[in-house]
This record gives C-alpha cells, sequence and structure tokens, in this order.
C-alpha cells in the first residue's frame, strides 16, 4: 500500500465515530455522543508536547487529522508529514494550512491524502482527509462534521467556494509500506498473505532435489513404479503415502 493508501484507510476505519459530551467512553465509537470530547485528541493530549495544550473538549476537526497521521506513521514522520514542530498550534485548521504553507506544501488542486481546507479569505474554519477525486468532486473523510459531531465521509464539487486548497505531506519522506507492515489489515488480507507464504514455502520445498543420503532408496523406489521421484522434499499427504504403501512390492 502506499502511504497515502496507508493514511486513507487509518482515517476510514474511524468512520461513524461520534463526538462525546463528557470526558468518558472515549474509546466507545456510539456511546456518550453529542460533544466534543474525543479519543483522538485525548491520544495526543497523552503525548504530552504534540500540541501548545490539552485540546480534548474542543472544536476536533484538526486533530482527527494530526491523529490519522501519527497512528499511521508514527509521531515523528507524521509531524513532518504534517509540516509542524513540537508544541505546534496544528489542532488550529488556520495554523495547520500556515504549516503546509511554509514549507511550499499548499496547493489548489486535490490529490488523495490531502489535507483539505474550508473557510473564506478572513479564516479557515474546518479539515479532513482527501480520499479519492472523481467525477468532478472531491471525497474526504472528516472528523467533528455534521450533527451531531462525528468522524464523517463526505463530498463537494471541486470548485465549492468554500474550498480554499489542500496541504500535501512530502509523500517522499514515508517509505511505502506493505499489507505485512499494515495495522489496518482486514481478516482476509491476513488469510491472503499466510496462504501466499505458505505456497511459497511449499514451492521452494518442491524445487530442491533429494538429499544425498536418500538418493539410492529413493531411486529403487522410482525402479519399483513406488513413487515417480518428483518433489523428493516435500511433504507427502496421507493419500499419497497410502497410494505408495499399496504399491511397495
Amino acid at each position: 500500500m502506499t502511504p497515502q493508501e496507508r493514511l486513507i484507510a487509518t482515517a476510514q476505519a474511524q468512520d461513524g465515530y461520534l463526538g462525546k459530551k463528557s470526558n468518558a467512553q472515549l474509546d466507545d465509537p456510539k456511546a456518550n455522543a453529542g460533544g466534543r470530547f474525543n479519543k483522538f485528541a485525548r491520544d495526543l493530549d497523552a503525548l504530552g508536547d504534540f500540541y501548545n495544550g490539552k485540546k480534548n473538549g474542543f472544536d476536533w476537526c484538526d486533530v482527527f487529522a494530526d491523529w490519522c497521521f501519527v497512528q499511521t506513521f508514527g509521531r515523528e514522520l507524521a509531524q513532518r508529514l504534517l509540516c509542524q514542530p513540537d508544541k505546534s498550534l496544528g489542532a488550529g485548521t488556520g495554523y495547520s494550512l500556515g504549516y503546509y504553507k511554509a514549507k511550499g506544501r499548499f496547493f489548489l488542486n486535490p490529490q488523495p491524502g490531502d489535507q483539505i481546507f474550508f473557510g473564506d479569505a478572513k479564516s479557515t474554519w474546518h479539515t479532513g482527509i482527501v480520499t479519492e477525486v472523481k467525477g468532478g468532486y472531491v471525497h474526504t473523510i472528516e472528523g467533528n462534521a455534521g450533527s451531531p459531531s462525528a468522524v464523517r465521509s463526505c463530498k463537494y464539487p471541486l470548485n465549492y467556494s468554500i474550498i480554499k486548497g489542500y496541504g500535501r505531506p512530502d509523500w517522499s519522506l514515508a517509505p511505502a509500506g506493505s499489507e505485512k507492515e499494515d495495522d489496518n489489515m482486514t481478516e482476509e488480507q491476513v488469510r491472503r498473505i499466510v496462504r501466499e507464504e505458505c505456497a511459497s514455502i511449499e514451492a521452494e520445498r518442491a524445487a530442491l532435489p533429494a538429499s544425498p543420503w536418500a538418493e539410492e532408496e529413493l531411486a529403487a523406489a522410482m525402479a519399483a513404479g513406488v513413487t515417480d521421484g518428483k518433489r523428493p522434499q516435500s511433504y507427502a499427504t496421507r493419500q499419497e503415502v497410502a497410494i505408495m504403501v499399496g504399491r511397495k512390492p
């Protein structure tokens, strides 16, 4: 998976999480709904100096975006991608946009993985992560969106007047990962990887020649028609063993 795909998967896994009316049941996606407390701010607050102060209980759209970066890439790389220093003001959308601009990473045309910013000429008031650009629309995943406050998937026309632009991380800083490295794999992805690994190991065994100590006995068995001698290092199933025993002179 590309870094962008990994980020988007992290964000989309939180779709439907509801903001909490108090600092309780933060890990339950649906419980205690109706406010601005959330697990994303709690987790970043626990880092001590990620922001310039505690952010739980305040508007959390930018906190959600930052949390997705930290969750996906770890703190150090996340801060570099977000263009943010320690003790940053990046929980505020205007400041977050400014960090991208200061590094020359602010653009007007979206790409998946960008951080989208909404506002007008005087202020910036909302943000999210771009998940797709298709059919004249930019698709996003956003924290603190709608009513009640929640993580929500949204879409907007590309020419929507309150889209200010897009902060774009320098993805060259983030090496592409594989599904084996992804903490958000589905059960089917895990099963497929296991099957592929087992098949690869078996193919390697099948290509090995007979061990020197077995060569004489294997040749005799082939001459007697017990086995064809192929795949001498591979495992035999019970049915294969039964057939070979039945062929023994």
